[in-house]
């Protein structure tokens, strides 16, 4: 009993001192500083804001947060200098947002936990978290803690990225048309750096692809470090190991390694809005994927699916079944493998040519193997279990 009650006081004594968004903006409201929000954002009581910058920085993040962060668009809360070198400038945006942030927002609600000086930065950390979850939805509480930074521009507080200011003292070294930065206490591989030259070069020949680009290979040991290269603190939201960025020509690695053949194949196919089922199959056909190469990732698939005569292939690209076994990848790389087998490299780029448009996907599949629709699932199914042990 004593123990319960010391835990109502103390739950008690955070809901006093905790703040609550409406409290840091009351004397803004009347300079016009925060806007007409709908997203409630709520402040730790770590958050200081009676010290007027971290006020300033507050206001900023959470007038960012009910601007559909989810949207690419000139964002004003933004940096120019980023707006200006990405489209797509928010390096969290694809991964947290995996739902629109109207409603992302409302289930997963932002608390900001701390607002701290850094330099000439202050680093912003913000947790989201829901409420009344039940059943397996708990088990994606919280969403992620974001941690991104405000810098000055123009006498004015703008967001930015947490990756140049993580990497401004890492080491660089440029091999071939590949630029690798890593932390200092990193050991450098000559050999596998030279390795992913020669694989990148390998397939733009054998599929005659354009010439491609020099890009920057951001090296770190695991997904969490990973995740804070991208903004995350606490790495769950579209948690990966490995991340290509054609656009803005950078791959980021969370596997310790110079050599990533199936991210390096993002950054060195032509640029085209292709269905990702494509994308991602070409990328595991001759990149491997998971610590797999292709051969074992289709035998998986091909045993799990011999088990199951119900599955169909829109249950796999609608990622209701097999994403245990990378069915979606996978699913593409036996395309791939497929279209080789039958035409060579002309037919595979004839695949890369299919456009991002899930409701038209079947029939450009069945041009491309010259088969009817109604036979589609039976061929999916066919070209997979070829893969089977024998």
């Amino acid at each position: 009993m004593k123990i319960n009650i010391t835990i109502l006081l103390f739950f008690g004594l955070l809901s006093c001192q905790s703040q609550t968004y409406e409290d840091a903006q009351k004397t803004e409201k009347s300079n016009n500083l925060v806007e007409n929000n709908k997203i409630h954002v709520e402040l730790h009581s770590r958050v200081d804001t009676t010290k007027t910058e971290i006020k300033q920085v507050a206001i900023l993040w959470i007038n960012y947060l009910n601007s559909e962060p989810d949207k690419i668009y000139d964002n004003p809360y933004w940096n120019e200098e980023e707006k200006k070198m990405y489209k797509d400038f928010d390096l969290s945006r694809s991964l947290l947002y995996q739902f629109p942030s109207g409603q992302l927002l409302r289930h997963f609600k932002p608390k900001i936990l701390s607002i701290e000086k850094e330099g000439d930065y202050y680093g912003i950390r913000t947790i989201y978290s829901g409420d009344g979850l039940e059943g397996q939805y708990r088990k994606s509480d919280p969403w992620t803690i974001q941690k991104i930074y405000a810098v000055r521009e123009n006498n004015q507080w703008k967001l930015k990225n947490s990756l140049p200011i993580v990497t401004a003292t890492w080491d660089k070294k440029t091999v071939g048309k590949i630029t690798f930065i890593y932390p200092p206490n990193y050991k450098f591989s000559q050999e596998l750096a030279e390795k992913a030259n020669k694989f990148c070069n390998q397939v733009k020949n054998e599929f005659r692809f354009p010439e491609w680009g020099p890009f920057d290979f951001y090296i770190t040991q695991s997904g969490d470090e990973l995740g804070r290269l991208l903004n995350f603190d606490f790495f769950f939201s579209g948690y990966t190991t490995g991340i290509g960025l054609n656009e803005k020509r950078m791959l980021l690695s969370g596997k310790g390694s110079e050599y990533y053949p199936h991210e390096f194949i993002h950054l060195i196919v032509p640029e085209f809005d292709r269905h990702r089922l494509i994308e991602e199959g070409f990328a595991t056909w001759k990149g491997g994927q998971g610590g797999k190469t292709f051969e074992e990732s289709a035998k998986l698939l091909a045993n799990e699916l011999f088990k199951n005569d119900t599955v169909t292939f829109s249950d796999v690209l609608n990622k209701k079944w097999g994403w245990q076994y990378s069915a979606f990848y996978t699913t593409g790389a036996v395309f791939c493998h497929s279209a080789y087998e039958r035409g060579g490299v002309e037919l595979v780029n004839e695949l890369l040519r299919i456009p991002n448009d899930s409701e038209k996907l079947i029939e450009k599949l069945c041009l491309i193997y010259d088969i009817e629709q109604k036979n589609f699932d039976g061929f999916w199914r066919n070209e997979t279990l070829k893969f089977l042990d024998n």
